[in-house]
């Protein structure tokens, strides 16, 4: 009996040693590094404590059966977890005059990434303060993400500036007025289609957030003004010059309400970029998922009208419907 328990210990023994060693030689193979989290920690802890319990209260088999199965379960979890080094590493960032992707050009810069950060305007203040850092890691560059001839000229010479280090993909790039849904299914695809070329790609999905130009007035004006510009007279006629101010009016309103640290989705921005295996989708609010919940599985009546004091509403009707209802 004493030799079968000391055997059934050394098993043990060689199965934690196994674990150890696989985990090792995994990070040591691949460029990432072990993910020290808490949960991490705590998931070892709970894997020793399980060892001890099961030889202790399990028949001897059955117990090497489950905490083998725990090892590679835990081995495959903190593999998939890995984090990647961003040494060496280039990365292009588009709308980086302002909020979230002049925050980020900064603080990829600060990690350690060659940063390409793309700006509307290259005299603007936001592209003047990166110039100041003055580090050949990161490049400041002009460029118009719907100028077509801008993104082949930025591209040629981004793939210069890298040299050896690798060429970069291009994948096409979707107007920025497409709708946030439209472009997250053109996202989701686009994943899909890039793994063959081994090209991650998640989506971050940040919640209100308050950027340069949300709660913008001046900025909202222009546009305003672009958009009464552009608009024919049959629509300008169908639905009023009231109507459409509403909707300046109303989103200059929200945008106060909106969290102003950025934060949170900078730090969701980073977790992504360097996990070994990152996810298909992030997001930095619970809010999101809730809205999500109550989007897809409630009534439409439900949700038509939570999400309709959420975002926009409208007290005004267009002056068509008005008329339809006059004469009526």
């Amino acid at each position: 009996m004493e030799t079968s328990s000391t055997s059934a210990l050394g098993l043990y023994g060689f199965i934690t040693a196994a674990f150890g060693a696989a985990v090792t030689v995994h990070f040591q193979k691949c460029e990432a590094r072990l993910n020290v989290n808490p949960l991490t920690g705590l998931s070892l802890l709970l894997l020793f404590a399980a060892e001890s319990l099961f030889y202790i209260y399990l028949p001897q088999g059955l117990g090497l059966v489950l905490f083998t199965l725990c090892c590679g379960l835990l081995y495959r979890w903190i593999c998939s977890n890995g984090i990647l080094s961003p040494e060496g590493k280039a990365v292009l960032i588009t709308g980086c005059d302002s909020g979230f992707g002049y925050t980020l050009a900064k603080r990829l810069h600060s990690l350690g990434f060659h940063v390409f950060a793309m700006v509307l305007h290259e005299d603007g203040e936001g592209a003047q303060e990166l110039k100041s850092v003055c580090c050949n890691r990161l490049t400041v560059i002009e460029m118009d993400v719907t100028n077509g001839a801008m993104i082949h000229k930025v591209q040629k010479e981004v793939a210069k500036q890298l040299e050896n280090q690798g060429e970069l993909p291009f994948g096409s790039m979707s107007a920025y007025g497409a709708s946030k849904a439209a472009l997250e299914f053109f996202s989701d695809i686009l994943r899909q289609e890039m793994k063959a070329w081994g090209v991650q790609i998640s989506i971050i999905q940040p919640g209100a957030t308050k950027t340069a130009q949300v709660g913008n007035v001046n900025f909202w004006e222009q546009q305003h003004k672009k958009l009464m510009d552009g608009l024919s007279p049959e629509l300008l006629h169908d639905y009023g010059e009231e109507y459409i101010a509403e909707i300046q009016q109303r989103i200059v309103a929200i945008g106060h309400t909106f969290r102003q640290d950025v934060g949170p989705v900078i730090n969701t921005i980073v977790t992504a970029l360097l996990a070994q295996n990152p996810k298909p989708r992030y997001t930095t609010e619970f809010v999101i998922d809730v809205l999500k919940i109550l989007y897809y599985y409630l009534p439409s009546l439900v949700t038509d009208s939570v999400l309709n004091q959420i975002f926009i509403v409208h007290k005004l009707l267009p002056n068509g419907v008005k008329r339809s209802n006059i004469n009526q």
